[in-house]
């Protein structure tokens, strides 16, 4: 059972290389394993010298892939909501994949990346600055890399 077998995994190599992003300048910043109750996954952060643009990305294993599937549609529910003004497509990306584009802050726009790939659910947080948002073509490969390593590691 999946569920079982992911303690075991070690979930620092889960994470996509800095040479996966398409982009120049990105530098893999910091990795931590997440553990909070029976959750198991990964939180990794990437980003450019100067702090213009970064990726933050989170990977949580799940007993199987319907849950993972469920968690990450229970993700895109709640983000859409809490966008203002992005809109919401599907990608061809792992099992299921969701992208949400346009939403801009204080100058920065932050394009999500929703996916499920088997037993995991995954959420890719790409910031740019509002004037050079980072492309929806350059979120979805990323995604393609992230979800081809985890069927590789996972299965």
């Amino acid at each position: 059972m999946p569920a079982s077998a992911a303690p075991s995994v070690d979930v620092g190599q889960l994470v996509i290389q800095a040479g996966d992003i398409p982009l120049p300048g990105f530098s893999r910043q910091s990795v931590r394993p997440v553990t909070e109750g029976p959750v198991t996954g990964v939180a990794a952060v990437f980003g450019t010298a100067d702090g213009t643009r970064l990726l933050g990305e989170t990977i949580v294993l799940l007993p199987d892939a319907a849950a993972a599937r469920t968690a990450m549609q229970g993700a895109v529910s709640t983000t859409g909501s809490q966008r203002p003004g992005s809109t919401t497509a599907t990608v061809p990306v792992g099992d299921s994949a969701v992208i949400i584009t346009g939403y801009r802050v204080d100058g920065t726009e932050s394009t999500l990346l929703l996916l499920s790939q088997g037993v995991a659910s995954v959420a890719m947080d790409f910031r740019s600055p509002e004037t050079d948002p980072i492309s929806a073509d350059v979120v979805t490969a990323v995604g393609v890399k992230q979800a081809e390593l985890l069927k590789a590691k996972l299965g």
